[in-house]
This record gives structure tokens, sequence and C-alpha cells, in this order.
């Protein structure tokens, strides 16, 4: 087992209920994070991502396997370890869980006094704190008076402020519009790294997968990789185009992954970029917006495992009129948030050399 890790899961299994009644929700997790690391856990609902996070953050103790946080052993921990291991996490729920009768300043300093820190240590983190989030000018409000966003940035805040070696964020945008959402995970992002915390992150919201340094996905209570996901996806895809345009489909999907690459190119995938990648597959492929909505879902995952997967297995037919408007798309994915960076349009010359095209 890893000692050195701040998260070390080794064949780590869980189940609820007896006789009749029992449920396995998690089966041989196998898993390691180190400090500075940003996870992000993605599956369907049901998959056992919260029970998951729950044994992580010690709120209930491992049944069998190996739960190692921080270096202590959680496999049938007693109630005051998982205790002193709670108090070294920063956990960020969906609802931020803010008490409506105190102030901002307030529900941040009572993180600090459960740790027993007071005085004017307890008043310089939070000051520092808030200040970090950008709710300064916010300090002496009630919950009620800030934004979904703002509400979200405080929940952060109390989250951090005991500076913790990990954080563990569950649907942090769920309840946030694109931008706010967004804000809210690169802030995560940059706080995290900044403090050197191993983050998970649990979402649904594959608008935020690029800020990951590794995406493990859990389905049926089982790990897989990104690339096995990718992969599943993929078959899906081309099953998917194949119903509406047998003759057409791999090069529909070698375009969708194509715009994904652009689009990830430079290591961010900004909102102006998907909604131009929404309007050219409508354009191209003439399907439902549930069945767009899924083909990007799958080209941004590929994106971020662009690595892992050669598009040119497809063998996609250009014909002259195909591979100007090919190229033509790449380019309006790179210009769709203003500006094509050096990254993007490097990109687009490699996917143009890999299909032979002249970029």
């Amino acid at each position: 087992m890893d000692t050195d890790a701040r998260i070390a899961l080794e064949d780590v299994s869980y189940t609820f209920g007896k006789g009749a009644l029992q449920k396995q929700v998690l089966f041989d997790i196998t898993t390691r994070i180190d400090g500075g690391e940003i996870v992000i856990l993605t599956g369907p609902s049901g998959s056992g991502k919260t029970t998951l996070l729950t044994l992580i953050g010690a709120l209930r103790s491992a049944q069998n396997g190996s739960v190692r946080v921080l270096g202590k052993e959680l496999l049938n921990a007693k109630e005051k370890n998982l205790i002193k291991a709670r108090r070294q996490i920063g956990y960020i729920f969906q609802s931020h869980n803010l008490l409506d009768s105190l102030t901002i300043s307030q529900n941040v300093r009572m993180a600090l006094q459960l740790n027993g820190i007071k005085g004017k240590d307890e008043k310089d983190r939070v000051a520092a704190v808030l200040e970090r989030v950008g709710l300064s000018e916010h300090e002496h409000k009630l919950p009620g008076q800030l934004s979904g966003g703002q509400k979200q940035r405080a929940g952060i805040a109390r989250a951090l402020v005991n500076r913790p070696q990990i954080v563990l964020a569950d649907e942090p945008t769920a309840s946030l519009d694109k931008k706010s959402g967004r804000d809210v995970v690169e802030l995560i992002q940059d706080l995290a790294r900044e403090d050197g915390s191993a983050v998970i992150l649990v979402t649904h919201d594959n608008r935020i997968l690029d800020v990951a340094d590794r995406i493990l996905h859990l389905e049926d209570g089982r790990m897989k990789s990104l690339s096995e996901v990718v992969s599943e996806g993929t078959s899906r895809m081309l099953n998917l185009l194949e119903k509406h345009d047998p003759q057409a489909a791999n090069y529909l999907a070698t375009f969708s992954f194509a715009l994904a690459r652009i689009a990830y190119a430079d290591g961010v995938v900004s909102d102006d970029e998907r909604e131009e990648m929404r309007r050219i597959l409508h354009e191209v492929a003439k399907l439902e917006d549930s069945e767009v909505e899924f083909i990007m879902e799958m080209s941004m995952m590929q994106g971020r495992a662009k690595s892992q997967i050669d598009h040119r297995d497809f063998n996609p037919a250009f014909d002259d009129e195909r591979a100007q408007h090919f190229l033509e798309s790449l380019h309006a994915i790179a210009r769709a948030d203003g500006i094509a960076t050096s990254e993007e349009i490097i990109e687009i010359e490699t996917i143009a050399a890999e299909f032979g095209l002249k970029s």
C-alpha cells in the first residue's frame, strides 16, 4: 500500500443492508491521489460516487480493503479517529449548507472554532480566505443576501479556511449557471494548487472536465479509466451516427473528435467554443438536440483523452468540399472565443497532417 499518497485506496468494497436486502455498491476500488492533484470523479446516478466520497471523507467507516487518508487507515476506524480525519478535510457541498442566521464571516469562522482556533489567528484567517474568494465586501451579509455563486464561494471559503490537505467537492456547480459554475471550479482549482491540497470533485458537468489532472469514472460500483469510458462511448456514438447516415458515420465521429481537440488545445474549453461546436454539429449532422449533446459529451471526453485514441482508425473519406469544410470548422472553433491561440493553430496543423490535408 502506498503510504506517501494523500489518499490511497486498495480493493475497497462497500455493502448496504443485510440478508435479502443486502446490496453491494462498491467493488474492489483501487487508486491513489497525491497532494496538488485535482481528480474529477464522474459516473451516472447510483454508481457509488457519493458512497466513495463519504468513505474518503471519514463520514463512514470502510468495511473491506484499505482506505488510507493522510497516512491513517480508516478501515473499521473508531469514531474518534474518523473525527480526527474529518478535521483535516475540507468539504464543499452542492447546496453550500450555510447557516442562514449567521453572517458569511461567522459561517467561515465557525469552521475554525470547531478546530479550536480563536483570537487573532482566527480573525486573520477569515479575512484572508474571504479576500481569496472575492467576498471581503460581503462578510457581514447573511446568506440570503447573496447570489448562488457567492454562496458557493462562501462554502469554498469555509472549506479552505482550515488549510485542509484534502478537499472533497460534491457537485459544486449543480445549482449554478454556466459562468458562476466555471468561476467556482476555477477558484477551487487555483486555491487547491496554491495550498497543495488533494482535490476530488464529483460532477455530472462535462463543461469542467478540463480542470482535472485525472478523471476517474464509476459505473455500477466499479472504477473505469477515462480511456475505457471513451472507447465504450465511441461505440455507442458510432451506432447512433450509423442509424442516421451509415455512409457518413465514420466521418462525423472523426469530425466531432477533431472539433473537441481544438477546443481543448489551449487547456480551457470556453462556453463560446461549446456553443460553436453545438452549432456546427447541428448544421452538419441534422441530429436531435439530445443526440448532439451526447456526441458533444463523448467528444469532449475524448478531447480530454486525446493521446489515448487514434481517430485515423475510423478512416474517414475526404473529398475537396468536405476537406475544406472540415478545416474551416476547426478554425471556427479556434476563433469562437475571440482569438485563435498558438496552441489551437498548432493542433489544427497537426490534425490536418494526420489526415493528409493542407491546413
